[in-house]
């Protein structure tokens, strides 16, 4: 197999693209914020995004122990909270507590 067509593959078979529409001239502050950081705009991005979701972590009190098996928490207090785990398993909890809960009765399950 050709470089080029492993290279392909691998992307295809390990990442999801995203398109990501900005107003004009919003695409140069940044890739200028990236820059400042010395990140790429994809890993300034996803840096933002891992913050998000670690301030949705400190504010729902998860142990860090059990922070490195979700992969993220999403909704808000009125529709409730959808966890998700990195092994693919999904739990849906209408309280904050229910979240913490949920969290650690199913890394119980899960022996970790």
């Amino acid at each position: 197999m050709r470089k080029t067509e492993y290279k392909n593959r691998h992307k295809a078979e390990h990442y999801d693209r995203i398109e990501l529409a900005v107003p004009k001239g919003m695409k140069m502050v940044i890739k200028n914020l990236a820059a400042d950081k010395g990140l790429s705009i994809n890993a300034y991005i996803q840096d933002l995004i891992r913050k998000d979701q670690e301030g949705m972590f400190d504010t729902m009190q998860i142990a860090d122990k059990n922070r490195e098996f979700l992969s993220g928490i999403q909704g808000n207090m009125h529709d409730g909270y959808d966890v998700i785990f990195k092994d693919g398993h999904i739990i849906h909890c209408r309280t904050k507590k229910e979240v913490r809960s949920g969290i650690i009765e199913y890394c119980k399950e899960k022996g970790v």
